[in-house]
């Protein structure tokens, strides 16, 4: 990966705030690229920098904005905290807690399988809290998967990052509950709903999201192949396996539920049998 090259103004502002950059980056995406930093008292941070020179006019007029909204808006224990986002020339400095154990996916490869029955019931219990408190602040994320569940603590907490495709649920004027024809999220990980190009309701696709979020440390493997994806959504052609406890069978079950009316909210994940009375 290339070294970070800064501008004059960009290290007089990261200076002023008492950030010193490492110049290899940690993470990398199209437009973003993420380095491993430290504070003025030595404390660890991630920050991400974004070249708003190379995105959509799209993103950075809808999307950045509402990530940027959702930023301020959420605080939560299992929610990747972002200190502080500036703007400097053409690119957007967020500035976050740094994440010592990777993401979920790394976790699963460590593990060299899927994660055991009380280990998945912890981390899964900690994600289910953060999304319903997203949805109680009414923010969806829009983009849930393992790749976006950050892990700290030696490994032991699980917090959801990356609110890039988040927006709000509702009307700001009536309160009334948005639909959204907007196509995001990750192939795999999407509902049936949003493949049929028809509005729909985030809140239930992020509630989908996360049963392919269990799914995927249950087996290690997408419930979904890319083809006929929708088709076998719809009939609910996926293979649980024999050695997964009941409840766990259970709950993906009900998240992986095609009829909107019949998945699983969140209040009611979290009532569930299979987590219900676990501590985190």
């Amino acid at each position: 990966m290339a070294a970070l090259k800064l501008s004059a103004q960009e290290k007089q502002s990261l200076t002023t705030r008492g950030y010193s950059l490492e110049t290899r980056s940690i993470g990398s995406g199209s437009y973003a690229n993420v380095y491993k930093a430290k504070t003025a008292n030595g404390a660890d941070r991630a920050v991400k920098i974004i070249d708003c020179t190379k995105v959509s006019t799209d993103y950075r007029e809808r999307f950045l904005p509402r990530e940027l909204y959702a930023l301020k808006k959420l605080n939560h224990r299992f929610i990747t905290k972002v200190f502080e986002t500036f703007l400097v020339s053409n690119r957007m400095f967020m500035v976050m807690e740094l994440a010592t154990g990777g993401d979920l996916l790394d976790i699963l490869k460590e593990n060299e399988g899927p994660l055991e029955n009380s280990k998945s019931q912890i981390i899964f219990r900690q994600i289910a809290e953060a999304l319903k408190y997203m949805h109680s602040e009414g923010i969806v994320h829009r983009d849930l998967k393992c790749q976006n569940i950050l892990m700290f603590s030696n490994k032991k907490v699980a917090k959801i990052t990356d609110f890039g495709f988040a927006r709000t649920a509702y009307l700001h004027s009536t309160g009334r509950r948005l639909l959204t024809l907007t196509a995001c999220g990750t192939v795999g990980y999407v509902s049936p709903e949003l493949l049929s190009g028809l509005p729909f309701d985030s809140m239930a696709s992020d509630c989908w999201s996360l049963g392919v979020v269990l799914y995927v440390m249950s087996t290690t493997k997408l419930p979904f192949s890319q083809h006929h994806q929708r088709r076998k959504q719809l009939t609910k052609r996926y293979k649980l396996p024999e050695r997964l406890h009941n409840d766990c069978k259970d709950i993906i079950k009900k998240l992986l539920e095609p009829t909107v009316s019949d998945r699983l909210k969140m209040d009611q994940v979290l009532q569930h049998q299979w987590i219900s009375q676990v501590v985190v």
